[in-house]
């Protein structure tokens, strides 16, 4: 049996290689393995509104952009089944919540400076930039959670 780091032609031009060093064209594919991608070719329009959302984020204000990684993050661990993010009505002390969850790691993991801003400071815009985030997630698992009729 051959060892791993021995050169093999099927394995190099494999798409499943998860190593970028022994892909045959890691430049092709530079976020990744293109099997992240087949969904997206199979739809131009969703493909469309993921790179229009990506450079709109690009030109969000200072402060939002910092704040965009930790909403991400929030969002991710709501992302299952029965989750308050895909409920027809979220109620808006779960949303303050998870907003002021937000403000918590990002309190730890930024490094304000002087002029660390408050919680009433970035209460509103942490609420907005978790809305959108919420928002656009929703939309794309519309039937991905939607429950069955029968």
């Amino acid at each position: 049996m051959k060892e791993n780091r021995e050169w093999n032609p099927y394995y190099m031009n494999s798409p499943y290689t998860m190593n970028p060093e022994q892909r045959a064209f890691p430049w092709l594919y530079p976020y990744g393995n293109q099997m992240n991608y087949w969904s997206l070719w199979n739809s131009p329009e969703r493909m469309e509104d993921e790179m229009d959302t990506k450079r709109l984020t690009e030109l969000y204000p200072l402060m939002a952009r910092r704040m965009q990684p930790y909403v991400e993050e929030v969002c991710n661990r709501l992302e299952y089944q029965g989750s308050m993010m895909y409920d027809e009505y979220p109620d808006r002390l779960s949303l303050l919540r998870k907003a002021r969850e937000v403000w918590e790691q990002a309190e730890n993991g930024e490094d304000f400076g002087d002029q660390a801003p408050v919680w009433e400071q970035l209460q509103d815009l942490i609420g907005v930039l978790l809305l959108q985030e919420m928002m656009r997630r929703r939309k794309k698992n519309r039937n991905r959670f939607r429950p069955s009729m029968y």
